[in-house]
C-alpha cells in the first residue's frame, strides 16, 4: 500500500512539474511578456483580483486588458463583472504607459460566502506589436 501511494504521489509531482514547465514556456514564447501572476483575495465582501505583468523591455502599454470575474451560484458559474481597460473607470488600475511592469488590483463588491474565479488577460504592446496571455485564477 505504501509503495502504491508513493507511486501516485510521484506521478502527481512529475505531472505538476511538467505542467508548470508548459505554462512557463508559453510565457517565454511571448516577445513582449516575460512573467505574469494573478490571484483572488477576500476582504469582507470585497473580492480583489491582484495581478502582476512584467514586460521583456520598456513597453508603450503594459498591464491587463480585461478581467472577467465569475461567481458560483448553486451549480452554475455566472459572469458578475467585466473589468475592461477601455473603461475609464478602470484604465488607471489596469494599464501603465511607458513602463516595463504593472502590478495592481481591481475590486468587486461581492459576498465572502460565495466562490469566485477570474480570467485575466495580460497585455503588453510597443511600436512593433502586442501580445496577450490568458490566465485563469
Amino acid at each position: 500500500m505504501k509503495k502504491r501511494t508513493l507511486r501516485i504521489l510521484s506521478f502527481i509531482v512529475i505531472m505538476s512539474m511538467l505542467l508548470s514547465t508548459v505554462a512557463f514556456a508559453s510565457q517565454n514564447s511571448s516577445a513582449y511578456i516575460a512573467a505574469t501572476s494573478a490571484y483572488i483575495t477576500y476582504s469582507g465582501n470585497n473580492i480583489n483580483v491582484y495581478f502582476t505583468v512584467v514586460g521583456k523591455r520598456l513597453m508603450d502599454e503594459i498591464g491587463v486588458s480585461e478581467i472577467l470575474l465569475y461567481e458560483l451560484n448553486g451549480n452554475t458559474w455566472s459572469l458578475v463583472c467585466d473589468f475592461e481597460a477601455d473603461n475609464p473607470a478602470y484604465t488607471a488600475d489596469m494599464l501603465s504607459y511607458n513602463a516595463s511592469a504593472k502590478a495592481d488590483h481591481v475590486t468587486y463588491s461581492g459576498s465572502s460566502t460565495k466562490s469566485y474565479y477570474a480570467i485575466v488577460y495580460f497585455y503588453a504592446a510597443d511600436a512593433n506589436g502586442s501580445d496577450t496571455i490568458e490566465y485563469i485564477t
